[in-house]
């Protein structure tokens, strides 16, 4: 970041015009402006007056603080991205308030502690109680406006835009907000993942294509499983029905392969659990949580450096592929919950059943391990 993009920047969060720093500085306003745009420089003898007026250091000014800044908060994300694929969202929340008492406007740490509150307090169902849910879809709201506010233009913050979206749109039902939102995101046509292929060629090129398509079945995956939490709109066959489909579009994904997207198929198999329950069919139920501790075996015991086959994912392997990424011991952890979960009726309705005592059995002893 340039000297005049500093100045612009922390102009602009304490809410000072132009006119107010010239004033403090005794120089004209146009000479502010010419900082701000690159087209001049102020002169070093300026610098501390400069300092002084942000209450910062004149190594802030000249960038030094700020490359270690970004430094700083390279790592604090890489942390919060190991507590994401261990499921532990309330541990990021709570290491992430830590970090924002250093970095009070890091729009990332926003963005991070919104996404972690939201997939824990609603995607889990941890918010059991109405004034709960408004307490932390405010606080939500909250964040995700704070690091729109502190994202420079060139930034891109539409995962931003996305964790305030499921707030306007899932919770508080604003369709008004929820859509004056999503017009502002880029469409299908005109992503960064289509138009990159674009400025390569040969492996490279193929690459990226590969990418972007790999990137848009993913989400198809991921949006067919969370349309199931929609309890208004399909009974408990329609979301079998559901499941399964995500079930196919993984196989053929994968080319009947599963390798790393094991322990999606594993959590799609207990929730299937889950329904073929409430629906009376004790043995499909049965069946079905035995798939999902198998797919959670297999996970565990996959081959860490496995290819996929397919043509269209070109032997890329699990560092390449990110969906689901979860450790083996989280997913028995999932399936464990399911079963153990009392609105579910699993040991109430399952007690004595032998397949059913032997499989909880088994998830003690890995979940012990």
């Amino acid at each position: 970041m340039t000297i005049g993009a500093t100045i612009k920047q922390l102009r602009q969060e304490q809410d000072i015009t132009q006119e107010q720093l010239a004033d403090a500085l005794g120089i004209t306003s146009r000479a502010v402006s010419q900082w701000e745009t690159d087209r001049t420089a102020p002169d070093i003898s300026q610098l501390p007056a400069l300092a002084n007026f942000f209450d910062v250091t004149t190594d802030h000014l000249l960038g030094v603080d700020i490359a270690r800044k970004e430094e700083e908060i390279g790592k604090i994300l890489k942390r919060v991205n190991g507590f994401q694929e261990q499921g532990d969202h309330e541990a990021s929340a709570k290491y992430l308030r830590e970090q924002l008492k250093t970095y009070p406007n890091e729009p990332d740490l926003l963005t991070n502690l919104a996404s972690a509150l939201q997939t824990f307090y609603f995607h889990q169902g941890k918010a059991d109680t109405e004034e709960l849910k408004k307490e932390k879809s405010d606080e939500i709201i909250a964040l995700c406006e704070r690091a729109l506010k502190y994202y420079k233009p060139t930034d891109d913050n539409n995962f931003t835009k996305q964790v305030l979206i499921g707030q306007y749109v899932y919770y508080l039902h604003d369709k008004e907000k929820g859509e004056k939102l999503v017009m502002s995101l880029p469409n299908v046509y005109c992503t960064r993942e289509r138009f990159l292929a674009d400025l390569y060629e040969g492996k490279e090129a193929l690459a990226r294509r590969q990418s972007a398509l790999l990137w848009s079945m993913t989400q198809m995956m991921h949006r067919l499983f969370w349309e199931i939490s929609r309890d208004d709109l399909y009974t408990y066959e329609q979301k079998i029905e559901i499941l399964k489909a995500d079930d196919a579009l993984t196989e053929l994904i994968t080319g009947g392969k599963p390798n790393f997207f094991h322990g999606k198929l594993s959590v799609n198999a207990a929730t299937q659990a889950e329904l073929y329950l409430k629906l009376g069919d004790k043995e499909k139920a049965l069946d079905m949580l035995w798939s999902s501790y198998h797919h959670a075996d297999s996970y565990e015991n996959r081959f860490a450096g496995a290819k996929y086959s397919p043509c269209w994912l070109s032997e890329m392997d699990d560092d390449q592929i990110k969906v689901l990424k979860m450790e083996p011991k989280t997913i028995f952890d999932t399936i464990y919950e399911i079963i153990t979960k009392p609105d579910n009726k699993f040991c109430e309705t399952l007690a004595g059943n032998e397949r059913f005592e032997l499989l909880v059995e088994k998830l003690k002893e890995k979940i012990s391990k």
